[in-house]
C-alpha cells in the first residue's frame, strides 16, 4: 500500500478472497494498492472523491507472475476428476444436515477439502411419481437463526463448478452432486446455507434448505488422488 494511513483494507471474514476498502480520511493525489491473489500480483491506482459514476479501466488492470505455487488454484479438468472420485465413495462423513419436504429430500453427505478448495457432496432423492425439476441452486452465509426480520447481512457465495449441473430428479431416483467452493470459515454464529429451488408456476416450487454448521466445515478431509 502506498500510505497506510490514507487506506484502510481489511479482508471479510466470510469471504476471505474478498476485500473490503475504504479511505481513512479525504486525501489529495494518488495512493497505490497491492493485492497477492491467486499467484499474480496486481497493483491498483486510488484517488479520494466523490463519484456518481463508476469506471473500470480494465485495459490498464494487469499483472505479474507471484513468486510460489498458486494456492488454490486449480484447473476445471482437476476439479472434475477430483469430484469423480467423491463420487465413487458410498460413505456418509456428515450426519444430520438433511431436509425432506412433499416426497423431496435433500442431503449432504460429505466436505472435504483439496488446494483452497471444499468440496461439498450432496445427494437429492425424489419418492413421488413427479419429476422435480430444478431452477436453481442458492449458497449464502447468515445468522444461525433469524426467528425475526433484522438488518443483518447476508453474503452470497458462489460456487466455483459442479459436477452434473443437475436440472431435474426423476421420480423415484436419486442423484448425486458436487459443489466447489473456495474454503471459508464462518464466524460467530453464522452459518452457510444451500437451497434448492424447484423450478414451478408463480411462487409454488418446494424449496429446501441445508444448514451447514462451522464445526462440520472444520472437520473436512484431505482429498487425495488414488
Amino acid at each position: 500500500m502506498g500510505d497506510p494511513t490514507l487506506i484502510l483494507a481489511e479482508v471479510v471474514p466470510e469471504l476471505p478472497n474478498l476485500i473490503r476498502l475504504k479511505a481513512a480520511e479525504p486525501f489529495d493525489g494518488e495512493s497505490s494498492l497491492t493485492i497477492v491473489c491467486q499467484g499474480r500480483i496486481y497493483t491498483l491506482v486510488l484517488e479520494s472523491g466523490v463519484s456518481d459514476q463508476i469506471t473500470y479501466q480494465l485495459d490498464v488492470f494487469t499483472s505479474e507472475k507471484a513468486g510460489g505455487s498458486p494456492s488454490g488454484l486449480m484447473p476445471d479438468y482437476v476439479l472434475k476428476e477430483l469430484c469423480e472420485q467423491i463420487l465413487l465413495k458410498r460413505k456418509s462423513q456428515v450426519r444430520g444436515v438433511k431436509e425432506k419436504k412433499d416426497g423431496i429430500k435433500i442431503q449432504l453427505k460429505t466436505i472435504t477439502q483439496k488446494n483452497g478448495f471444499l468440496f461439498f457432496e450432496v445427494r437429492m432423492t425424489n419418492k413421488t411419481n413427479l419429476a422435480y425439476r430444478v431452477d436453481r441452486f442458492h449458497w449464502w452465509i447468515d445468522d444461525q437463526r433469524q426467528l425475526k426480520a433484522t438488518n443483518t447481512q447476508e453474503y452470497q457465495v458462489e460456487p466455483v463448478y459442479r459436477h452434473y449441473a443437475v436440472k431435474i430428479i426423476p421420480g423415484y431416483t436419486s442423484v448425486r452432486e458436487v459443489f466447489v467452493l473456495p474454503n471459508l470459515v464462518l464466524p460467530g454464529k453464522r452459518v452457510l446455507r444451500l437451497e434448492m429451488i424447484e423450478k414451478a408456476l408463480g411462487n409454488t416450487g418446494r424449496r429446501l434448505t441445508l444448514e451447514i454448521g462451522n464445526k462440520d466445515i472444520l472437520r473436512a478431509k484431505e482429498l487425495n488422488f488414488n
